[in-house]
């Protein structure tokens, strides 16, 4: 009897482990893949969805086999719990390309997206053949405010997220339909980015955003490899009294390591590049990519 009780315990103890190893392990990442050819792989931005390639979809759709990241909380309400939201994303994209045994494969980032496509180039030199990121940087924070750093953005962060944590769903519509109007200039362009950010889960979004704040991945560029072709913006800066010359040295500040980097500057487009000068961003995506 004791002996069976003790295997019944043992049991119910690796079945718990089970459970909270299958929690811990739920993969943040999902993908659609569509068309066929040489393999892209589209990584949004923070607080959208898959949907903001939409245009670029139908665009290149019968040249290249692309692959749509999804990830949970963004876009969606879904929640899975992880310490470093970021770095599980990454994991998972470096682990995806391998298990595809995926072959000269573009990486196509958008702001997080951008930045998360530069963090798995110098993680994983050999992977990838080249990466566009539309206005992703290795550590954007600097961008707007020099000389910060991951260790004096903290109390940022926490005041940040506890911000956003107390908005009422009012509230946080507002907020997002001004946080849209600086990030896109073409106005028939923003209803949709709102509601993707009004769909996605809040608590996700505050963490993802703190870790943009927090890891600033400027001494790994020296590893990336491969062409990186940037896209920037400048011009939502300019009633702060930017100007495109000084915008365009904080970003080659920040690509300056990187052994193999093409740097465009828009002229007028706001944070949605492809958005807001498409015909431009093809042009010369098209040049960088062929």
């Amino acid at each position: 009897m004791k002996t069976t009780n003790s295997i019944l315990t043992l049991l119910l103890c690796l079945g718990f482990s089970g459970i909270l190893f299958g929690q811990q392990s739920e993969k943040v990442m999902s993908t659609t893949v569509l068309g066929k050819g040489q393999p892209m792989i589209l990584i949004h931005g923070m607080a959208c969805n898959s949907d903001v390639w939409d245009d670029l979809v139908e665009r290149y759709k019968e040249n290249y086999e692309l692959h749509l990241v999804h990830i949970k909380g963004f876009g969606n309400d879904e929640f899975v719990k992880k310490d470093h939201y970021l770095k599980a994303i990454l994991e998972e994209l470096i682990a995806y390309t391998k298990e595809k045994k995926m072959k000269n494969t573009i990486l196509v980032g958008h702001s997080m997206g951008g930045f998360l496509g530069l963090w798995a180039a110098a993680e994983e030199p050999e992977l990838f053949e080249k990466v566009v990121s539309i206005d992703g940087v290795p550590y954007f924070p600097v961008l707007q405010m020099p000389g910060i750093t991951p260790e004096s953005a903290k109390p940022i962060v926490e005041q940040m997220t506890s911000s956003m944590a107390s908005m009422n769903e009012e509230q946080a519509l507002q907020n997002q339909k001004m946080i849209v109007e600086s990030m896109i200039a073409t106005p028939s362009k923003r209803e949709k980015v709102v509601d993707m950010g009004m769909k996605s889960n809040p608590q996700i979004i505050g963490q993802a955003y703190g870790e943009m704040y927090t890891t600033d991945i400027r001494p790994l560029m020296d590893k990336i490899q491969i062409p990186v072709q940037v896209f920037g913006a400048w011009a939502a800066y300019q009633s702060y009294g930017a100007t495109k010359e000084n915008v365009t040295f904080g970003y080659k500040n920040q690509l300056k390591d990187i052994q193999n980097a093409n740097l465009l500057v828009a002229d007028s487009a706001y944070h949605f590049v492809f958005v807001d000068e498409p015909d431009w961003f093809y042009s010369e995506m098209e040049r960088f990519i062929k």
